[in-house]
């Protein structure tokens, strides 16, 4: 194992395989699975980082062994995929071993051990990260999704699906590897940890679905799903961080104001955990104000020369200067026609604006991105360096 982890770190991830297929193995079952699990892992590190030689291979079909360097992608991913089949198919026997007695061979997840904290998670979470790597699929399964149906993978029961089907699709072998670990957890009286294979499910499907009508789906599930938990929980914010997610994707006019309230209700439920922290994030960057600024390279007096784009911004700060451009373009040596902008800076802070004004934005409820045209203010012809701030001040900081 350590000579393994040694040579994957430099890089030799043909010699790191190349070993651990012709050592003996162990008999006792939680040390076999954790080689699967490092065999994998060698596996699939060296797909993605040769993948742009792998690729270009022609599949070599000769008796006996064959190198790691002939191998096609296919073959490459087949082998990781049966490594994990291989660790899955065992998991009675070791599941609820905690990772932190695994500690000197696997790096520990961040998630709280009541969450995922036993080599079962590992297995099942590493094994979804690989099939849910579309970088990996072939044309026909990329080109499949639309054929499934999401409604369906939402709410699959373990069992449906087996995950040795080398037929099935990627999207439903890790819906039915989450589905047996989520009913495995809530049987053990674990429903967080239960919780948190479902929120990963949602996870992998909202990434895999383009369609919106599937958005819609697989929200509407979720949302089922959260009524039912117990939200004295603290894992049952991280439900609604998800959940509030989901909504802020959405297009409708009102979707930012109900994914604030989801936010909000995971935040205030149970502030300082995980789920509650997420939320606090998603709260902030929904109510975070901003702007940008576009202007006409050139215009006539009283006209509507700006269009700023804004939002949760009540007023905009605005100073201009006159800026000589026949001079500027005399003595500059890269022949720029506008100042750079550590110029633009040295005149905020060091020289006092000709004209200063303000405008009164339009209130955006909605936080949403909402335009103002700005009409300036200026009558004197000639080039103008105009800046605005949020702060009347136009401090920095």
């Amino acid at each position: 194992m350590e000579e393994v982890t040694l040579r994957t770190a430099l890089h030799g991830y043909e010699t790191a395989v190349r070993f651990l297929r012709t050592q003996p193995w162990p008999d006792d079952p939680v040390s076999r699975t954790v080689l699967d699990l490092v065999y994998a892992h060698a596996l699939a590190t060296y797909a993605r980082e040769y993948s742009w030689e792998i690729v270009q291979r022609e599949r070599v079909e000769a008796p006996g062994e064959v190198d790691l360097k002939l191998w096609d992608m296919e073959q490459i991913l087949a082998e990781a995929d049966r490594a994990f089949l291989d660790a899955w198919t065992r998991r009675d026997a070791w599941g609820a071993e905690p990772l932190g007695r695994l500690s000197r061979y696997l790096r520990q997840n961040t998630y709280p051990p009541r969450i995922r904290g036993t080599l079962r998670d590992a297995v099942t979470y590493l094994w979804v990260e690989l099939l849910a790597d579309a970088s990996f699929w072939s044309p026909a399964e990329s080109n499949g999704v639309y054929r499934l149906d999401a409604g369906e993978l939402m709410t699959l029961d373990p069992g449906r699906y087996d995950p040795a089907d080398p037929g099935l699709h990627p999207l439903a072998k890790l819906t039915a590897l989450l589905a047996d670990l989520e009913a495995w957890h809530e049987a053990a009286g674990r429903p967080e940890a239960a919780l948190e294979a479902y929120l990963e499910r949602t996870r992998r499907l909202a990434s895999a679905f383009t369609r919106a009508e599937d958005h819609l789906t697989i929200r509407a599930r979720l949302e089922d799903r959260l009524a039912a938990f117990d939200a004295s929980l603290p894992w049952w914010s991280m439900g609604q961080a998800e959940l509030a997610g989901l909504v802020r994707r959405e297009d409708a006019p009102d979707a930012l104001v109900r994914a604030r309230s989801l936010a909000l209700a995971g935040r205030d439920r149970h502030p300082g955990s995980p789920g509650g922290l997420r939320c606090a994030a998603i709260v902030a960057g929904i109510e975070e104000p901003a702007y940008s600024m576009t202007t006409m390279s050139a215009d006539g007096p009283q006209r509507r020369s700006i269009q700023v784009v804004h939002r949760n911004l009540k007023r905009l700060f605005f100073r201009a200067w006159p800026y000589d451009l026949v001079r500027e373009l005399g003595r500059s040596e890269n022949f720029d026609l506008l100042p750079a902008w550590g110029e633009v800076e040295a005149l905020v802070q060091n020289r006092a604006p000709a004209v200063s004004w303000s405008v009164e934005l339009e209130e955006t409820s909605d936080y949403r991105d909402h335009v103002t045209y700005v009409t300036p203010p200026l009558t004197e012809p000639g080039a103008w360096v105009i800046v605005a701030s949020m702060r009347e001040s136009f401090a920095p900081r």
